[in-house]
């Protein structure tokens, strides 16, 4: 796709004023906010075009393409064409629930990666309500180069609390309770918790019951695809242990999480209001909760 000529074919006026702002030095929030369709924001991000050079500058830079093929399995336009519907995801349920306009709230990514998903709210949200988190020293330090002004820093694997002096209104968690220990998804849980101000919300991705039969996942040792359905029809949650220990506990692999699970071990602290499907990522199901 020749995305110069599709910006310039719709958008050249808007991009012309927006990047126009930007050379005066105007926050990416302030000279873009006006942008409704995602899709425009996700060509703009991606950086794959010519000209509008003061928008180009204005935009955090993503690391390099193998950087984000280890970390996500994609880059550039392919990466974004999948971030795209989850950010799209994410808004719609924080347009249904939100107690304020979401320009107004503190916004928590935890375990940020490099921060493919926290760009894409820069121009929902003023940069200074944009914060991140995550336990890899590594791919912090990625972040931090890509996105400097952004507050973005380490945190703990199994946090007693998130590494920040203030609450959010808004946290949510993609890809991180599709992985956790029993164990370590309620230390991580209450953490977050913790952070969030009354009614706050935390939006987060699980894997669904059907993720048991998912046939890529399959080819693991000792995945035996009905006694795994057996244990979450019968418990709720089923871990499968990989990687290394932490604190003496393995509490990283393959994880699912039934909504009846949610409703009988999460509701102490939160309220389920809502759910959702990704369709561009089936087995990573939308979870809406609010705390109490």
């Amino acid at each position: 796709m020749n995305w110069s000529s599709w910006l310039n074919e719709y958008y050249n006026d808007e991009l012309e004023r927006a990047d126009a702002a930007c050379r005066r030095g105007e926050s990416v929030y302030d000279a873009l906010k006006w942008i409704d369709d995602p899709y425009l924001w996700n060509v703009l991000l991606w950086k794959e075009y010519d000209g509008f050079k003061a928008i180009k500058a204005a935009i955090p830079d993503p690391p390099d393409a193998g950087t984000q093929k280890n970390w996500s399995g994609r880059s550039g336009m392919e990466l974004g064409a999948a971030v795209i519907e989850t950010y799209r995801l994410l808004h719609d349920k924080l347009r249904r629930h939100l107690d304020k306009p979401f320009a107004e709230c503190a916004v928590l990514d935890y375990g940020c990666g490099w921060g493919s998903v926290l760009r894409y709210f820069m121009k929902d949200v003023p940069l200074r309500n944009l914060h991140g988190c995550d336990p890899h020293k590594g791919i912090i330090q990625v972040a931090q180069r890509s996105n400097p002004r952004a507050d973005i820093v380490l945190s703990d694997s199994l946090p007693r609390r998130l590494p920040f002096n203030q609450k959010f209104d808004v946290a949510y968690a993609l890809s991180i309770w599709t992985h956790l220990s029993p164990a370590a998804s309620d230390t991580c849980l209450t953490a977050v918790h913790d952070s969030l101000e009354n009614r706050g919300l935390f939006l987060l991705t699980v894997r669904p019951p059907a993720y048991a039969f998912y046939e890529p996942i399959a080819k693991l040792p000792g995945w035996d695809q009905q006694k795994i359905a057996e244990t979450v029809a019968r418990d709720g949650f089923y871990f499968y242990p990989q990687s290394y220990p932490v604190d003496g506990e393995m509490t990283y692999g393959e994880t699912i999480i039934s909504k009846r699970y949610i409703e009988t071990h999460w509701t102490d602290r939160f309220d389920l209001v809502d759910v959702g499907m990704n369709g561009i990522s089936p087995y990573q199901s939308i979870i809406v909760l609010r705390k109490k």
